[in-house]
């Protein structure tokens, strides 16, 4: 973190190479708005020519001074802003104490059991038949029963080791022209040392467990007894990302024919601190990730392409381009936006407030809706009268805000009102972005224990090997399988054919395929 002093005040650039430094980038950028400001009342002002004129200054000064407070207080009830930043940032108000069951911890009694089913006789590696005695006590002799009284099954894993396959070329000599001759490889053989198997198993552990390449090398010792080099793991996952290709385009054409998806981005970092973006669209059954430098309009339109479908979304502006009526805005994030509303002072804060309250009210009357199958007549009834409240609600905040920030806010909000209310027209939509952000999870967690891309080729690699794994994980296919096959197509130079099976996974999931329905 540098310093430079531009004029009047100093203000502190961060390049967040590192994970440190991403965590206090938006406590900086906070500060550097504070000293933009600070910088406008460097001089001594003049005197107030009229009583009007000072009054004017001093509302100025105290809009300019509630915006840096409001910047700084930002924390992740109120914006963006994740958890793990909160100690950086303004406290998130405290949450309701929940009240102790009394129960103890674990399983309660009386609670459905949940055991492993027996594998059949058929799939089991190796039996041994335990008999009793041949006499009883009694000194009888023992009838064995035709079938065991009782199976008892214990799982292990196999002791592991690697195989080494030496392929040896011969030379000879033409007997007529003396000239030497030497054997070459067949096409299908790889020239490096790794063979399909280990360059899948690479990929997994790096693109979806989240490995760092000095952590894959000290499995592999570990694990395997092998020794390589940090240098060959890396370089092994470059074909990869090529070898996926067709995969990755497989799953963004099948999701975009999808009726229902969510969207999503995430900051991704290059090498020496270059922001880009990593961006999923993704349906309970697949994830389809893309590496952007963009975060706006362009970018978006390249993620959906011919989607057109009802998109899940937050009210980030980039997916404007996508029509209003076949969108659906998070709640969750709305709510954020009205927590920053209610930190205000003043009337402002009491809108905010009855606002904030009023959301929530509507997030549980879906859920009960939901929970009635969507044949609740009252529920619905309830919840078209609450959209009235509320946008009276925004109206008013809007007239009486006119010009300010909580006015401004809430006209923002009234031009989305249609798309909170999606979900109304078509039942069983979800009402949060939750399935997004849950696909981005695990990235987030690799940005921070990592050193971000070092090219084109690992922005390319993580997002490809994250379409696949994290697409086979929800299909539950086994993603090691599949990227083996790949890796044995791509190894021997032959077109890659192998696909997920989701040609005809055009549906919404069974939990959504919920018909409305009156009461009666």
């Amino acid at each position: 973190m540098g310093a430079v002093v531009p004029g009047s005040h100093t203000q502190f650039m961060v390049a967040p190479a590192d994970a440190q430094g991403q965590k206090i980038a938006e406590k900086i950028r906070a500060y550097n708005d504070c000293m933009d400001l600070a910088s406008k009342y460097k001089d001594m002002p003049q005197r107030p020519e009229s009583m009007d004129d000072a009054y004017r200054r001093i509302r100025e000064l105290w809009s300019d001074l509630q915006t840096c407070l409001e910047k700084l207080e930002l924390n992740s009830s109120n914006s963006s802003l994740p958890p793990s930043q909160d100690r950086l940032t303004g406290k998130p108000k405290d949450r309701l104490p929940r009240q102790p069951s009394g129960r103890k911890r674990g399983a309660q009694a009386g609670h459905v059991a949940h055991t492993r089913d027996l594998v059949p006789e058929s799939a089991v590696d190796q039996i041994q038949r335990h008999l009793p005695d041949a006499r009883c006590p009694c000194g009888g002799e023992i009838v064995i029963d035709a079938e065991p009284s009782s199976r008892h099954q214990i799982f292990d894993l196999p002791e592991i080791t690697y195989t080494v396959t030496e392929h040896q070329c011969f030379g000879g000599t033409c007997c007529c022209c003396h000239r030497p001759v030497t054997a070459r490889l067949p096409r299908d053989i790889p020239s490096g040392q790794m063979g399909p198997g280990l360059i899948a198993w690479i990929a997994l552990m790096s693109g979806y467990f989240r490995l760092s390449t000095r952590n894959i090398q000290s499995l592999l010792e570990m694990q395997w007894g092998l020794h390589f080099s940090i240098g060959a793991i890396s370089q092994s996952q470059e074909p990869v990302a090529e070898w996926l290709e067709p995969l990755h385009a497989h799953v963004g054409e099948t999701i975009r024919q999808a009726p229902v998806a969510h969207a999503d981005e995430t900051t991704h970092f290059r090498e020496q601190g270059r922001r880009q973006w990593l961006w999923v669209l993704c349906t309970p059954q697949l994830a389809f990730f893309m590496v952007h430098a963009s975060r706006g309009m362009k970018a978006a339109r390249q993620l959906l392409e011919d989607f057109s479908g009802i998109l899940i979304s937050d009210r980030h502006g980039a997916y404007g381009s996508h029509p209003m009526p076949q969108r659906q805005l998070c709640w969750a994030h709305v709510i954020r936006n009205l927590e920053r509303i209610s930190g205000r002072k003043g009337d402002p804060g009491e809108l905010g407030r009855w606002l904030v309250r009023f959301a929530r009210f509507i997030i549980q009357f879906e859920h009960r809706w939901r929970r009635s199958g969507y044949r609740s007549e009252h529920v619905r009834r309830r919840l078209l009268a609450a959209r009235l409240n509320f946008r009276t609600a925004l109206e008013q905040g809007y007239s009486d805000h006119a010009g300010q920030r909580t006015g401004n806010a809430c006209k923002a909000l009234l031009d989305d009102e249609p798309m909170l209310w999606r979900f109304l027209e078509s039942p069983g939509l979800d009402i949060t972005n939750n399935t997004a952000e849950r696909a981005l999870r695990p990235y987030v967690i690799w940005r921070k224990t990592s050193f971000f891309s070092q090219s084109e080729r690992g922005d390319l690699f993580r997002a490809r090997v994250m379409t696949v794994s994290e697409s086979c994980r929800r299909l539950d296919l086994r993603a090691y399988a599949l990227l083996r096959r790949v890796c044995e197509q791509g190894s021997r130079s032959e077109p890659i054919t192998v696909r997920l099976p989701i040609d005809k996974l055009y549906r919404i999931p069974a939990s959504h395929q919920i018909e409305y329905h009156s009461a009666a």
